[in-house]
């Protein structure tokens, strides 16, 4: 990682003499003569800044990551704490707190339930999507998106596509582009911010996406 440089003190300029100055001559001589010092010295306050620009970003990249695999970890320890199984396998009365899977999803009992099999998640209110952060994903090839993923591509070139009607309200999303090119991101029907993207649209290179789909877009 880059590490940031401390500026150094500017030289100091010379008196630029007045016209009339007895001692113009001297003066001016001296003035100029410390041009190359100051030329120098800029030059080198611009490669510092450059380099501590990218310090910076280095730093706000390694924070994200840390963030992400943070994410991840509770995630999986809120699952792991209280996850009941698949939820078509399920019979009985089932009580708070649990997690259970079902279409491909983990979803947090908010309700206490007399018979499991007469809630769905994803359909009833007795459940909501387990959003405790995002599960991320290194794709190296074309990817279908799925909820509650981000996604951080490896592979230049490649698509992220999200397909029709395997979203519903809350579900999030996300991805970070760290393949050193460009990539695409396909959004299908779906609209992002009300508006249609480009099909598909330019994923740059170190390009980051967070969205959230509120039942009838990604915003």
């Amino acid at each position: 990682m880059t590490s940031p440089i401390e500026p150094t003190d500017p030289p100091t300029v010379p008196e630029y003499p007045q016209l009339g100055d007895p001692s113009f001559n001297t003066k001016a001589y001296t003035f100029g003569s410390s041009m190359a010092a100051i030329v120098a010295w800029i030059a080198g306050a611009v490669s510092n800044a450059w380099n501590n620009a990218l310090a910076a970003f280095e730093a706000a990249a390694a924070a994200v990551a840390a963030a992400v695999s943070a994410s991840t970890a509770a995630s999986q320890a809120v699952a792991a704490a209280n996850f009941k199984g698949e939820w078509p396998s399920m019979t009985g009365p089932l009580n708070k707190p649990a997690c259970v899977k079902e279409n491909g999803r983990f979803w947090m009992l908010l309700n206490n339930l007399a018979d499991v099999t007469t809630s769905q998640p994803g359909v009833s209110a007795d459940w909501t999507a387990l959003n405790v952060g995002q599960v991320s994903a290194r794709i190296s090839a074309n990817t279908s998106a799925v909820a509650g993923v981000f996604y951080i591509a490896t592979t230049p070139g490649i698509t992220l596509t999200y397909a029709g009607g395997s979203w519903t309200a809350d579900d999030a999303t996300g991805g970070r582009n760290a393949s050193g090119g460009g990539c695409f991101i396909n959004w299908g029907a779906y609209t992002v911010s009300g508006e249609t993207p480009e099909a598909p649209m330019s994923w740059p290179n170190r390009g980051r996406f967070n969205a959230v789909y509120d039942g009838s877009t990604f915003a």
